[in-house]
């Protein structure tokens, strides 16, 4: 239990520096578009010094400071979500109800969350405007009653309908992480997003400001009266048509809410990028297990077998990779070496169990989830005047073996069978026969509903489709590393430690081969999985054909099964495409 409970521990401290340090950037983050914000409405072609040293007075002030307060908080919490989304364990929903009700409050959680940040940057944002925009109440023109700030209410709102706009458009889930092919360095992959994600926020927010007028036209009667009875205020104006034409027709106003909604989608998103940046930065497993010493650091192997944290399996599947194609074998020489005292190979023997496990049970659970689905249809028949069609003489056959079980008392075993029964048991089963008629009746009636199946019925191919999505990109990376540290074996393997495992790798690669076919009969709609299927195939050939290129020559003397030998043949003479 302690060890248990130490792993845990240590591998939930890895992820959690990664959320601190994320969380902190994403702070920082919020004063680089506080400057773009400042420098767009400042602008004085005119003056660009004076425009330029004004901004600079501005945002090093103490002002801005205290007003990003309340924004920072929210960003806080938002950072904390989306770090509980990262450490949840993936599992399989078997219907979208069942995926969407499991998953309701963590959803809910997110979107609050978009729409308090939305809120409160526009709230930081007209802090710096003229006072007919940032002030929430303004005097009458005839009278002293006050009245309550159409304008700002709008701006207000339209941060609120960002954060919605992005969570509904862009559907984000944190607990995907993509980890990229070519690691750059932080600064660089963060730059290259930002100017990527500025561009298509201020394209999608054109649509997105025109969506929240309409909006806004609709809803409003019904929370203006409320907030200015809250207040205690008055109104600019009775009539809905009348302010929303205030609104349309001013231009300024129409510039704020635009960028408005281009600063709330980037600063959401560019999260994102940052706490996926953090997230994919290697991480060095140790390999070396002794009874001497006490390594506190957690290992290559129970970090590929942790299933509680999905991105730990990630992580170590991407260091499992880097130790297999690095240039230089420090870490490979760790990997074979013989511990002491004994001189067993365990460093390599953990790492071999998980990955032979992570591949076979990906192997049993895709092969299951294949089965029920029906294969694809054959062509039809085509001879030279077109499809081929019922003759006469089938027609013919077909009525008389219809009328010869006729006269014969044959009966279909689809007919129903009459039984003779009394008065009283005859009605008591009618009775029944109604009642149990009824309910089947109702029943059918409710899967006849449009998108009962959809919301309610497993389809055959959902956990196919589960298994693609999810885990193949771990498979994938796993399936290459070990063929690679097999394959470099030869020059590096100084002990021989791999040798007696080289057929079970083979065998294992084959049947995960076999099943990755056998997709591609079968009745699957591939294009939902479309990259991760050709990833997974892909990586599966390259393999076999990395293992055969490297022990070719030496198949005659493993022991292997005739059936993978003459497998393997097709890759040894390089017939299998």
């Amino acid at each position: 239990m302690d060890s248990v409970g130490s792993k845990d521990l240590a591998f939930r401290k890895i992820c959690t520096e990664r959320f601190i340090l994320s969380i902190c950037y994403s702070l920082l983050q919020q004063y680089l578009l506080v400057t773009i914000f400042l420098l767009f409405i400042n602008f004085n072609i005119l003056h660009p010094i004076s425009w330029i040293i004004g901004t600079v007075r501005l945002l090093v002030s103490f002002y801005p400071w205290i007003a990003s307060f309340p924004l920072a908080i929210a960003v806080t919490v938002h950072g904390i979500v989306l770090a509980k989304s990262c450490l949840l364990e993936s599992r399989y929903h078997s219907t979208y109800f069942l995926k969407f009700y499991r998953n309701l409050i963590q959803r809910s959680v997110l979107l609050l969350t978009y729409q308090t940040i939305g809120c409160l940057t526009a709230w930081l944002y007209t802090r710096f405007l003229r006072d007919e925009y940032r002030l929430l109440f303004l005097p009458g023109v005839q009278d002293e009653t006050v009245l309550l700030n159409d304008r700002l209410v709008y701006l207000l709102m339209s941060g609120v309908f960002g954060g919605s706009y992005y969570f509904v458009r862009e559907q984000p889930n944190p607990g995907a992480v993509d980890f990229p092919i070519i690691l750059l360095p932080k600064v660089a992959q963060y730059w290259n997003n930002l100017s990527s994600v500025l561009t298509q926020s201020m394209r999608k927010s054109v649509v997105g400001m025109f969506i929240y007028m309409s909006v806004y036209y609709t809803f409003s009667c019904l929370f203006r009266q409320k907030l200015a009875s809250l207040f205690g205020v008055g109104l600019q104006g009775d009539s809905t048509l009348y302010c929303f034409c205030n609104i349309v027709m001013d231009v300024r106003l129409l510039v704020y809410t635009w960028l408005f909604s281009a600063l709330i989608l980037s600063n959401i998103h560019l999260m994102h990028v940052l706490f996926r940046i953090f997230l994919t930065e290697p991480q060095n497993f140790s390999l070396e297990t002794s009874i001497f010493q006490t390594n506190d650091e957690p290992l290559l192997a129970d970090a590929l077998a942790y299933k509680q944290i999905p991105i730990v399996q990630q992580m170590a599947a991407e260091d499992l990779f880097a130790i297999a194609e690095a240039q230089d074998n420090i870490r490979r020489k760790q990997l074979f070496a013989l511990t002491v005292p004994g001189g067993h190979p365990n460093n390599w023997r953990k790492v071999y169990e998980v990955c032979m496990k992570l591949i076979g049970d990906f192997t049993q659970e895709l092969d299951q989830s294949i089965d029920g689905i029906e294969p694809k249809p054959s062509p039809p028949m085509v001879l030279m005047g077109g499809v081929l069609r019922p003759t006469a003489s089938m027609d013919k056959e077909h009525f008389m073996k219809k009328q010869y079980n006729q006269n014969f008392g044959i009966r279909s075993l689809s007919t129903p069978t009459l039984v003779a029964s009394n008065g009283k048991a005859e009605h008591h089963a009618n009775a029944r026969g109604k009642a149990v008629d009824k309910v089947i009746s109702v029943a059918r009636m409710v899967e006849r509903v449009p998108g009962y199946d959809f919301l309610f019925i497993e389809s055959k191919s959902s956990k196919s489709y589960y298994l693609l999505s999810i885990q193949s990109q771990l498979i994938v990376k796993v399936t290459q590393s070990l063929v690679a540290i097999a394959s470099r074996s030869l020059a590096e393997d100084t002990y021989g430690v791999l040798q007696n495992d080289l057929p079970c790798i083979a065998h294992t690669l084959l049947k995960l081969k076999k099943v990755v076919d056998k997709i591609g009969s079968i009745n699957l709609d591939v294009k939902r999985v479309d990259r991760n299927y050709i990833a997974l195939k892909g990586a599966v050939k390259k393999s076999l054909y990395r293992f055969t290129t490297a022990f070719g020559p030496y198949l005659k003397h493993l022991v292997i099964e005739p059936e993978d030998i003459k497998t393997l043949q097709a890759f040894v003479n390089f017939r299998e495409v």
